[in-house]
């Protein structure tokens, strides 16, 4: 079963325009292989030199601390895993301070977005740890329900996934048909549904209802994302198997394999 995403998925770095895809292409140029931190504490002058850089629309920020990216040694994982969900946080809370324009916000998001899909272009499931010669990978289900504007933290989720060994199939605001037609054509090992906003929490129980009813309850499901934070106990009644923020225990709770959930 091949990796998915129902919005497709373009390398940034071909692309000969500027604007973002160019951004997102310098980063990453910056990101050097070989010798680089994989572990350790954030270093804070990046996380907030960067958070105003991805924010200026001139660039002149990004092209002031080029030589410092480069010299951290930052690995593309960290920063993917680490660096870019800290930033995207720090964005949100300019805008909650009154201190970032919801243009900057959004600004920041889409270059984040688009370093992240550069960084993870050649991310595949049959790469990671938990591939075997045979081809016995597990494979997910991964649904952002309708409504959903904020997607970062889907492709953060994606590219850890991947890099254990798990083919993904993401599919973004899939009406309830669309599920039962894809559970038609293919069979996935698990389901995950993330939700950043609590009003989707009526959609979320559609949507684990739905996914329980055509596979008679064979398909394990998890439930995660921002809204868990604010949901509390309720979310512990969406119906799904788990309900978690840890990625380990997601995939345990959906039956994977110790060597898929390694990195």
């Amino acid at each position: 079963m091949q990796d998915g995403q129902s919005n497709g998925s373009v390398r940034l770095g071909g692309q000969k325009s500027g604007g973002v895809a160019q951004f997102a292409f310098e980063v990453v140029a910056r990101l050097v292989a070989g010798d680089v931190t994989t572990t350790g504490p954030l270093r804070e002058d990046l996380i907030e030199r960067f958070s105003w850089a991805v924010i200026d629309p001139e660039l002149g920020r990004f092209d002031a601390m080029k030589p410092d990216l480069r010299r951290a040694r930052i690995s593309p994982t960290l920063f993917a895993d680490r660096y870019i969900p800290e930033i995207a946080r720090r964005l949100g809370r300019g805008w909650e301070d009154d201190t970032m324009s919801f243009a900057q916000v959004t600004m920041g998001a889409s270059r984040l977005q688009a370093i992240l899909r550069e960084i993870g272009s050649d991310w595949v499931a049959d790469q990671g740890v938990g591939y075997t010669a045979a081809g016995d990978r597990s494979t997910v289900l991964l649904i952002v329900p309708q409504g959903e504007q904020h997607t970062l933290g889907v492709f953060v989720l994606i590219g850890q996934l991947r890099r254990r060994g798990v083919s993904v199939c993401l599919r973004i605001g899939p009406s309830d048909d669309d599920v039962r037609s894809l559970l038609g054509e293919r069979s996935f090992d698990g389901a995950m549904i993330s939700i950043a906003t609590p009003q989707k929490l009526p959609i979320c129980r559609l949507l684990v209802k739905t996914l329980k009813e055509v596979t008679t309850g064979r398909l394990h499901v998890a439930v995660g994302g921002a809204a868990l934070q604010e949901l509390g106990d309720e979310a512990n009644v969406i119906g799904a198997d788990v309900v978690t923020n840890d990625l380990t225990t997601a995939m345990f709770g959906l039956g994977m394999t110790t060597a898929a959930m390694q990195i």
